[in-house]
């Protein structure tokens, strides 16, 4: 009989801890509907089209970007996303970055694959929440490179 309980409990919590978790695209779908919220969603096909006019230089290829900036929305909207985005938590990402200043937070989470980097979501808490979604193949070493001001 404990046994079972045991069991059943363990399953519970499992399920619980599964069910509080938030995926990216859960996040970003969960507010998109809201009213006043600015989307921008570059799929590949547009990310080939802007190939000829980006800079060659970089190895990586980001094949597509989505963005959705809450800044026009209502204080509870903004609220409940600050809420949600503090509460992320994808097991597939890695954080990279997480910086606190007066009124915003700021977290960079990574998702790699063989050392490359495939997905990167930056979200903004605070007075202007947004989400940014980079997907593609992303090197490492640009990454440095970007961080010390170099293009």
């Amino acid at each position: 009989m404990n046994k079972r309980f045991l069991i059943i409990c363990t399953c519970s919590l499992l399920a619980l801890t599964l069910y509080s978790q938030t995926s990216v695209n859960e996040l970003y779908q969960s507010f998109a509907k809201e009213s006043n919220v600015d989307k921008v969603n570059l799929n590949e096909f547009a990310m080939f089209l802007m190939r000829p006019f980006s800079d060659t230089d970089t190895e990586s290829k980001i094949t597509s970007i989505s963005v959705l900036s809450l800044e026009e929305c209502s204080p509870d909207v903004k609220n409940r996303f600050n809420k949600s985005a503090l509460d992320f938590n994808d097991d597939e990402y890695e954080l990279f970055v997480s910086a606190n200043d007066e009124n915003e937070k700021v977290r960079i989470f990574l998702k790699f694959q063989k050392e490359i980097i495939r997905e990167m979501v930056i979200l903004t808490m605070g007075d202007n929440p947004a989400l940014i979604q980079l997907k593609g193949k992303i090197l490492p070493s640009e990454i440095e490179s970007m961080s010390n001001g170099r293009k």
